[in-house]
């Protein structure tokens, strides 16, 4: 079984191998995806990662938590809704005095009842937009949450709780987001409902005031709307809850404490508006303007008839737009739809009155929309219309424009605009379709199953390369196509019985490119895909057993052996298919069979609630503890999930060891406190359930009744005797439990029944602890007044103090001090819980802890000293209480040194006052920069710079990063600090570290003032530096102009200096395109022609980067045109590559050789051909360039035709090119149809070899261009073309060819496959294979890699091409090369389909050859249990020796297949002494 991938971790990819042909994203190699390291999302906080194709993907660990907490977005949805609201309707809500009573209240709810089509979603998204416009203030926040009936398996209870968190949650998600994360991500496990309700909830306390509207709960199920509801009426206490239905459902059942009920209805002057809002945008105004009176008639008629639904007033008016003349409007008028359901109707007939083709596409779009398991993107919809059942490709000209397709369907469809998701008109309108269902579409589920299936099977589906990183471009409909099966069940699994076992076969390799990657929008994530430990590979059978195909299941069994081991008894019960459950007992099904990590169908079904399953298996085993050794049982599971009726038949059963350890919960009793599962509590004391017994995640039933806040089974715990004062589990005893989790009311039994106060232990260490952390300062009031400990010390913090002193509650620091808490105690972090408020900026804490005696010179922790914790956080009003208090100025801290050196760090001049005023030593060495004079300089902090200098710091003191503290100061621009360090004496010569000198720093980074003042004070222009050489070149090298004036002014004489990146000033300026020095440089006497650095030349620098001025200057100064060397070889070459073609034509008309060849680039026009230069190709070709026939990389038209540039193929071939051979092949491999139309018109041999392949018809039955093959088939190319060296070996007879190891075989000259038709079966393409056999291709030729086409084929799993192949002769027994025969290639890889067929067909079942000998061996080899079955049947010689392992026993042995050697055992294999060994 495969593990879970953990989808936020990035597996970086090491460096792959040139992309394939057919490979649009480039990726190729076995180097790409998985071969480099993972980072953990836990580890960053943000990254950009660099993806294969050039791009980047920008990382943050925000988003990823809160796409894993809430996936769903309702923000787009919020936005698209809003656009739908006609100006100047539903003001009257805003107005209502109910309304504008709950929005000035604090944690109450309005209750919004309807009709349907009243407008209540528009409704909601005005309110929304209203009271986030008016409160935009941070402290307050407004979600909202729309509902809708399509999207209930996602929109789950605890996504919607989170939903609303992420619409709340600011900038920093917050540390219990981030614990949630971090723990969960750990086990693989998601957050329950309760711990997403108390993060919303704590970040709801965070905030001022908070609104949270809630759209269209009547559409949500009714098991899901109550457990919402009662989260949402918990949470109403602390916010104010706006939530909108229909009529029929009461308030009544639920507990919302304030509750005021309003009613949505279409107010007449809302209608009156939208009216009008509609007609402006119709035809209907046209009629107006013919007779103005018809407005006041459409009002009457429709106003009057609505009844306060905006919906029917929709449809009324789309009735009327369809009217073509006046009298037709006013007759429609009389006519108009009585109610929703009148007007569904008459919009069917409108679609059965329309064309043929229209009215197919609106049933076919009613269809899809209606039946849907989710709401269709609108591409997703668009290809689903197109896909035409039977074929086996997507037809790019059969796609309809969404406005096409939405045109015809009589207003019932709409399309979301911001999510791009096609939805029906309105709720009940699903409705009204679901009860014409029957009548109008009897077939809808298989016509959507026999477009999915059609789909997945299309030829070159699943396309490889998919699973790249490239995961945003697959085909639209992939990611709906997780659901064809959901549409297959029942009728149409017989209609459609063939094409879905084709599916069926292909199935694995979908889900392996697919699911390559969770970040994969389109992973296939819905039954069956979902089962948490599915198979290393999906047998049909397994599929089918999930997907409850109960039909398809059966006909697979009656044509292949059931074997004992088959899991999908346990698959079809974890998902509660009955049916399939008793169809497959009835086959022979084991019922206790076990699965790996999941145990048995029992435990399974027990686990999903699955009563009736339960039953079934029940009666067909005795045993109901069989897979209990190694599992949780399926007692211990119903118990932990509330099934009360299946824990009681469990019991019943046999079920007897009720006080069981070993799993989460420790005990069964344990599992079922922890749920607040009281009924099953109950019943297991009944039954004998030990009360105290310890063990798993809370230690006792007690605690995790206590943890999860169930005061009724606590209760029932304390009388059945329960220890309240037992230590362990996860909070340590059961009082922490309840304290840590805020649980008052279970606290004060406690207290009554005389739990200890003082016990030491768990997550916090004592429970003062608890109540101190959780902030519950009514139990930390309590908890003191029963005796409890204020010094003892925790985890964490230490002591209490200290955890009250973090969170900054003055009320609690103040009761623990009052109760003679240890104001020095020892911190765990900080040292004292004085350095604690001071690191946290608790000014009042600190004045508290001071005035009771608090040290101010402890050291120690993370800051050294309070004070130097107040000095790093910038609090001056605590530096001074501090200081007043005593504090040495002068100690030394942890991290930063001196608090005086934090000050000048910080640049906080008031602190740095203070000290010195305290007497703080100036020259103290820093860490960083070695001096703090040095620090403040380079920082630029002038004031401070003033200060220290005036308290005599030293300003010739030498480290630090610039060693020099004048270096420093010149090179980040400081003036005035220069001007005061030199008025001070600094030496403007000192050398420092990066730039050498001050001079050097400043030229560098281009501040002039600096430059002067430093040239004034006599610095040396021509002292040698490191990156830049001499302060001439980093003035040129930055574009300086003004400074390379003053240098030269000062003396800087040498122009032709080299040794730098640039090789010379004149290239270095030249590149950076500046003209001006470019020519002082020239005037001063430099060398035009100066070679070295990275262009050659100065020339080839300024061709290089396209300073075209440049260029001419050069020229004009005699720069020479041909010199040779740099990173393009020439200027001209260099024009080439970056497509310059002013540059170009100034350079070929001053006679550049258009001809020189050497260097990187080749030619000039290779180059330019090669970088798609279409332009500076054709100014080369009128200069009667030579064509380039020798190098590497082939000739120029070689290069066109590999990168598509189909206008230069034409521009080379008119020109007279004809070194087509390696171009037509290239052309044929990259699917270029237009480039070989154009080079067969010019190329005369058709069948002319490559370099990787022998032909151009094998490189595109390789690549899988039909139509490329279709067009050289019908230019006779020839489709038995081979490699040379293949056909001397056959024609010699020599009879070593299986010894030819293939991955030893590139010095035989031929082309990859050595024949189309292996080519084309190798890589799957059917229609190809066809086309190949029907011109007379060699259905029993040789090729290199796998011998024969049939063994290819069989290899490969293309059952399709071996039966095709099979059908037009191919031998069934050819033995050759690596796998002998047809049937030990099948054999190895797995695929019994083929192996069934072959067998079918005549193989011989124990031919020899080949790597495994047999095919038997090469089955026992590889695992394959079915086949080797499947070849016993058949005969085949179980002792045979031969082949790599000597015998399958030997084989399956030492591959390690326990199963298989077992099964050959019992078939009566010799050699049980090798297993024995």
């Amino acid at each position: 079984m495969s593990a879970h991938t953990d989808p936020y971790t990035f597996i970086l990819g090491g460096q792959g191998g040139p992309g394939g042909t057919g490979n649009p994203q480039g990726i190729g190699g076995s180097g790409g995806i998985g071969e480099g390291g993972r980072v953990a999302i836990d580890n960053i906080g943000n990254a950009t990662i660099n993806m294969p194709n050039g791009g980047e993907v920008m990382f943050r660990q925000r988003d990823a938590i809160l796409d894993w907490l809430s996936p769903i977005n309702f923000f787009q949805r919020q936005a698209d809704i809003s656009q739908l609201r006609a100006k100047g309707t539903g003001e009257w809500l805003l107005a209502d005095p109910v309304f504008k009573e709950w929005e000035s209240s604090f944690g109450e709810t309005l209750w919004c009842h309807g009709i349907p089509g009243a407008g209540k979603t528009v409704l909601v998204s005005m309110v929304v937009d209203y009271l986030g416009t008016k409160f935009k203030e941070r402290e307050m926040g407004v979600a909202c949450v729309y509902l809708n009936h399509k999207e209930v398996d996602s929109q789950t209870p605890s996504r919607l709780l989170a939903g609303l968190w992420r619409q709340l949650v600011g900038r920093d998600v917050g540390s219990l987001a981030q614990s949630l994360y971090s723990q969960h991500r750990e086990k693989g496990t998601a957050p329950s409902l309760e711990e997403v309700a108390n993060l919303l909830i704590s970040r709801i306390a965070e905030l001022s005031r908070v609104f949270i509207i809630i759209d269209a709960m009547d559409e949500y199920p009714e098991s899901q709307r109550y457990i919402l509801l009662e989260y949402l009426a918990e949470i109403g206490s602390q916010a104010n809850l706006m939530i909108t239905l229909r009529p029929h459902i009461s308030s009544e059942q639920y507990s919302f404490q304030s509750l005021k009920t309003l009613n949505i209805c279409a107010k007449p002057e809302d209608i009156r508006i939208y009216i009008d809002t509609q007609i402006k945008f119709s035809a209907l105004e046209r009629r107006i303007k013919e007779k103005p009176q018809l407005q006041h008639d459409i009002h009457a008629k429709i106003s009057g008839a609505v009844d306060g639904m905006f919906l029917l007033a929709k449809f009324q008016l789309e009735f009327l737009r369809t009217k073509r003349t006046l009298k037709a409007v006013q007759e429609a008028l009389n006519k108009l739809p009585k109610d929703l359901s009148d007007s569904y109707a008459i919009a069917l007939q409108r679609i059965d009155a329309q064309s043929e083709d229209d009215r197919k596409i609106a049933y076919s779009t009613l269809i899809w929309v209606a039946n849907a398991k989710r709401p269709l993107t609108v591409e997703e919809l668009r290809v689903a219309l197109a896909v035409e059942p039977g074929t086996h490709e997507l037809d790019e000209e059969n796609f309809l424009t969404i406005g096409e397709i939405v045109s015809v369907c009589a207003g019932l469809v709409m399309v979301d605009e911001k999510l791009q998701v096609v939805r029906l008109v309105h709720y009940t309108a699903q409705q009204y379709l679901d009860k014409i269902h029957a009548e109008k579409f009897p077939q809808a589920q298989t016509e959507i199953a026999h477009t999915l299936l059609t789909f997945l099977t299309f030829d070159g589906y699943p396309n490889p390369t998919w699973a790249s990183w490239k995961l945003w471009n697959l085909p639209p409909l992939v990611g709906y196509s997780q659901y064809c099966l959901a549409h297959a069940a029942g009728p149409p699994e017989i209609q459609l019985r063939e094409i879905l076992l084709r599916f069926l076969g292909q199935a694995d390799h979908w889900m392996k490119v697919v699911n390559h990657n969770l970040l994969n929008r389109d992973h296939w994530c819905s039954p069956p895909w979902n089962f948490p430990y599915h198979p290393k590979k999906y047998s049909a059978l397994w599929i089918a057993a999930a997907a409850n195909l109960v039909q398809t299941a059966e006909f697979i069994l009656n044509r292949e052996p059931w074997l004992s081991k088959n899991i999908e008894l346990i698959v079809a019960s974890h998902y509660g298919h009955t049916e399939m459950v008793t169809m497959l007992l009835g086959k022979g099904a084991n019922v206790n069979v076990e699965g790996v990590e999941y145990g048995t169908a029992l435990q399974t079904a027990a686990a999903g609630g699955h009563m009736e399953i339960v039953c079934i298996l029940l009666e067909k085993s005795t045993n109901v503890t069989v897979g209990e050794e190694y599992h949780v049982s399926a007692l211990q599971v119903a118990a932990a999930q509330g099934y009360t009726e299946i824990v009681c038949m469990l019991l019943e059963k046999g079920a007897v060891d009720i006080n069981r350890g070993g799993w989460k919960y420790g005990s069964l009793l344990q599992g079922a406190a922890a749920h607040g599962h009281t009924e099953i509590v109950s019943m297991l004391l009944e039954k004998g359930a030990d009360v105290n017994v310890e063990g798993g995640e809370y230690g006792t039933a007690l605690q995790a009744a206590a943890a999860e806040g169930y005061a009724e089974i606590v209760g029932i715990l304390l009388d059945m005797g329960a220890n309240i004062n037992v230590e362990g589990g996860e909070y340590g005893t059961v009082l922490q439990a309840a304290v840590a989790k805020g649980h008052t009311e279970i606290f004060s039994m406690l207290l009554e029944k005389g739990a200890n106060v003082n016990v030491e232990g768990g997550k916090y260490g004592t429970v003062l602890h608890a109540a101190v952390a959780k902030d519950h300062r009514e139990i930390v009031r309590m908890l003191l007044e029963r005796g409890a400990d204020v010094n003892v010390e925790g985890l964490e913090y230490g002591t209490a103090l200290e955890v009250a002193v973090a969170q900054g509650c003055t009320e609690t620091v103040s009761m623990l001090l009052e109760k003679g808490a240890n104001v020095n105690a020892n911190s765990r972090k900080y040292r004292t819980a004085l350095q604690v408020a001071v690191n946290k900026g608790h000014t009042v804490i600190v004045s508290m802890l001071l005035e009771k005696g608090a040290n101010v010179n402890i050291g120690g922790g993370k800051y050294g000293t309070a004070l130097q914790a107040a000095v790093a956080k910038g609090c001056r009003e605590i530096v001074r209480m501090l200081l007043e208090k005593g504090a040495d100025v002068n100690v030394e801290g942890l991290e930063y040194g001196t608090v005086l050196e934090v000050a000048v760090a910080q640049g906080c001049t008031e602190i740095v006052s203070m000290l010195l005023e305290k007497g703080a030593n100036v020259n103290v060495e820093g860490r960083k920069y070695r001096s703090l004079l040095q620090g403040a300089a380079a920082q630029g902090h002038t004031e401070i710079v003033s200060m220290l200098l005036e308290k005599g710091a030293d300003v010739d003191v030498q480290g630090g990063e610039y060693e020099s503290l004048l270096q420093g100061a010149a090179a980040q621009g400081h003036t005035k600090i220069v001007s005061m360090l030199l008025g001070k004496g600094a030496n403007a010569n000192v050398e420092g570290r990066a730039y050498v000198t001050a001079l050097q720093a400043a030229v560098a980074k281009g501040h002039g003032e600096i430059v002067k003042m430093l040239l004034e004070k006599g610095a040396d222009v021509n002292v040698q530096g490191q990156e830049y050489g001499t302060k001439l070149q980093a003035a040129v090298a930055k574009g300086h102009t003004e400074i390379v004036a003053m240098l030269f002014e000062k003396g800087a004489v040498n122009v032709n200096i080299a040794g730098w990146k640039y090789g010379s000033l004149l290239q270095g300026a030249a590149a950076q395109g500046n003209t001006e020095i470019v020519s002082k440089l020239l005037e001063k006497g430099a060398n035009v022609n100066i070679e070295g650095g990275e262009y050659g030349t100065a020339l080839q620098a300024a061709v290089a980067e396209g300073h075209t001025q440049i260029v001419g200057i050069l020229l004009d100064n005699g720069a020479s045109i041909n010199a040779e060397g740099g990173k393009y070889g020439s200027p001209l070459k260099a024009a080439a590559f970056q497509g310059c073609t002013e540059i170009l034509r100034m350079l070929l008309d001053n006679s550049a050789d258009a001809n020189a060849r050497e260097g990187v680039c080749r030619s000039a026009l290779w180059t330019a051909v090669n970088q798609g230069h279409i332009e500076a190709v054709c100014i080369l070709l009128k200069k009667g360039i030579k064509f380039d026939t020798e190098r590497e990389y082939g000739v120029e038209l070689h290069a066109a035709v590999s990168r598509g540039y189909m206008e230069i193929v034409s521009m080379l071939l008119n020109a007279g090119e004809r070194f087509y051979r390696t171009a037509l092949c290239a052309a044929a491999a990259r699917g270029s149809t237009e480039i070989v139309r154009i080079l067969l018109t010019k190329a005369p041999n058709i069948n002319a070899g490559g370099r990787k392949y022998e032909s151009a018809l094998q490189a595109a039955a390789d690549s899988g261009h039909t139509e490329i093959v279709h067009i050289l088939l019908e230019k006779d190319a020839d489709v038995t073309v081979e490699g040379q060296e293949l056909q001397d070996i056959i024609i010699g007879g020599q009879t070593n060819i299986p010894c030819i190891p293939i991955e030893d075989s590139s010095h035989i000259n031929a082309g990859k496959y050595e024949g189309a038709l292996q080519a084309a079966a190798i890589s799957g393409h059917t229609v190809i294979v066809s086309m190949l056999l029907k011109h007379g291709a060699d259905v029993n030729g040789r090729g290199l890699k796998y011998g024969r086409s049939l063994q290819a084929a069989a290899a490969e799993g293309h059952t399709e091409i071996v039966s095709l192949l099979l059908d037009k002769g191919a031998d069934v027994n050819a033995r050759e090369w690596k796998y002998g025969s047809s049937l030990q290639a099948a054999a190895s890889k797995g695929h019994a389909n083929i192996v069934s067929i072959l067998l079918d067909k005549g193989a011989n079942v124990n031919a020899g050859g080949g790597k495994y000998g047999s095919p038997l061996q090469a089955a026992a080899a590889e695992g394959h249990i079915k086949i080797v079955n499947m070849l016993l049947e058949e005969g085949a010689d179980i002792n045979v020796a031969a082949g790599q392992y000597g015998s399958a026993l030997q084989a399956a042995t030492i591959k390690g297949h326990p199963k298989i050697v077992v099964m050959l055992l019992q078939w009566g294999c010799q050699g049980l002494e090798a297993w024995d060994e």
